[in-house]
């Protein structure tokens, strides 16, 4: 790398350090820590929502769909879009009458302990996995843009995270990804431009639709209604639970929406975030359809591959990086660059936050007898936060072989979220349920996600892989709705 490049990964390090303890600093209680006073702009807020969704998943991995498949993701975007009204109507309203901390604290009130430390519990261990496929994602690209090793990278995205976030809390968090998310934005706008100064923009399009890249939209299910996951209806639907399990239930996206003067600003931020969702996504996708349209026209024999069942063939979720490397000229290799880390970054502190938090708040204060010093508390959440990012960085080592990595996101996701969103619900759109009977409906919820997902991926089920967790929040649904509502508080 050039010292240009490395001039300018400097200062977007610098610029992040300095922003996050900036407007970290006096988080000295678990009010300020955890949300942030409710202070935080709502504009702010809006900017780390799409922050932390767009993710190195996104920036590094969407690419690779667009390059080896088509348009077909965007389909999951209109349930996506549908899904944050809900939020904003049903979720948030709930959430801010309370006052929570933590959103699992709603299911204590509405259910009881063994509903609120089951959620707690599982948010925990999603949010571990998946947070741990994303820094594994982010470390590839560096370690296939850099050629630095892998293992170091991963240490150094944990540490780099963990300065700010332990230092700031949720509005370090928050405010550095504001301006990750300018940087991320800026880099794929960037690349769309590169990539259309090299091939041209009627190039693109014409190879895209020859190809079949340029569709979105299936109509039928041409592999049968179990088994195509590019189907319409089951992308929609998809889209629809799955956000509203990622952006309603789990803690992680949900943490920042409570850090708002009010629910109206909370609603104003993940509703707009849903219109800013659609169009990156496409970028991003289309950035994928240009590079393949540019190695159409500039073979690269040195394009990294993969062997699956014997079959070689060009590993897609790594010829975003290895453009990056090889193909870009200095100046706009740090800038991408700093895209990568931006995306990588956005998501992993965010997640360190609110790890840390749902820690204290859902499972170490409800065991304190009297008024535990405010500050002992925060000093635990940092202390957890780097306990869990010394198990982000083991997971993530552990997956770096672990598929196409859009898809490999939303599968672990989607074994936990079966039960989370199930139990939630329940608790708001029914009158029934029962405080133990939800541990069992979580249980046998994320359990039935988990079979179906490995009869799938193991060849004994023809089965799209929407379909494990749409069947576990149903079947969670259904047995928490079983018995009649009783007090077990």
């Amino acid at each position: 790398m050039s010292l240009f490049d490395t001039l300018i990964v400097l200062t977007y390090f610098a610029a992040v350090l300095t922003i996050g303890i900036r407007f970290g600093k006096r988080s000295d209680s678990m009010e300020s820590y955890v949300v942030g006073s409710r202070q935080v702009p709502w504009l702010a807020v809006l900017g780390s929502i799409v922050a932390t969704e767009i993710s190195a998943a996104t920036f590094l991995g969407t690419p690779g769909v667009g390059y080896a498949d088509n348009l077909g993701y965007l389909q999951m975007g209109i349930g996506s879009l549908l899904a944050r009204f809900a939020i904003a109507f049903l979720f948030l309203g709930a959430f801010y009458k309370l006052r929570c901390l933590s959103i699992y604290q709603y299911l204590a009130d509405r259910f009881g302990g063994t509903s609120h430390y089951t959620a707690a519990s599982f948010f925990l261990l999603s949010r571990v996995m998946a947070s741990s496929v994303r820094l594994m994602i982010a470390s590839t690209g560096l370690h296939v843009i850099l050629g630095l090793p892998f293992g170091w990278t991963l240490i150094g995205f944990a540490v780099l995270c963990l300065v700010y976030a332990g230092i700031g809390g949720i509005k370090a968090v928050i405010w550095t990804d504001c301006l990750q998310a300018v940087i991320f934005l800026t880099a794929g706008s960037v690349m769309i431009w590169v990539l259309h100064d090299a091939v041209g923009w009627s190039q693109i399009l014409e190879v895209g639709g020859e190809t079949g890249r340029l569709e979105i939209f299936q109509w039928t299910p041409e592999a049968g209604f179990w088994a195509d996951s590019n189907w319409i209806a089951l992308a929609i639907v998809f889209g629809f639970i799955n956000t509203l399990a990622m952006q309603g239930t789990d803690h992680d996206f949900t943490q920042r929406m409570l850090t708002c003067r009010n629910l109206t600003h909370a609603r104003r931020s993940i509703i707009l975030s849903g219109f800013l969702a659609l169009p990156t996504a496409a970028l991003f996708l289309m950035i994928g359809v240009g590079l393949f349209a540019y190695h159409q026209q500039f073979p690269d024999a040195t394009l990294p591959m993969k062997v699956a069942e014997g079959i070689s063939s060009v590993d897609s979720d790594k010829v975003f990086p290895h453009f990056i490397a090889t193909a870009l000229p200095n100046g706009l290799k740090g800038l991408l660059l700093c895209g990568v880390l931006a995306a990588a970054m956005s998501s992993l502190d965010s997640a360190l936050a609110a790890l840390s938090s749902s820690v204290v708040v859902d499972l170490y204060r409800p065991l304190l007898r009297g008024n535990d010093d405010p500050q002992r508390q925060v000093w635990i959440a940092r202390i957890f936060m780097g306990v869990v990012a010394i198990a982000l960085v083991s997971i993530a080592w552990s997956l770096q072989n672990g598929g196409q990595f859009i898809w490999l996101a939303f599968k672990i996701a989607g074994v936990t979220y079966s039960g989370l969103l199930g139990v939630f619900l329940v608790g708001l759109l029914t009158r029934r349920g029962n405080d133990r009977w939800n541990l069992l409906a979580m249980l046998l919820g994320s359990a039935s996600t988990a079979t179906l997902l490995l009869l799938s991926e193991n060849g004994f089920l023809n089965l799209a892989w929407q379909w494990p967790m749409l069947i576990g929040v149903a079947l969670t649904f259904i047995l928490g709705s079983l018995p009649n509502a009783r007090s077990t508080q």
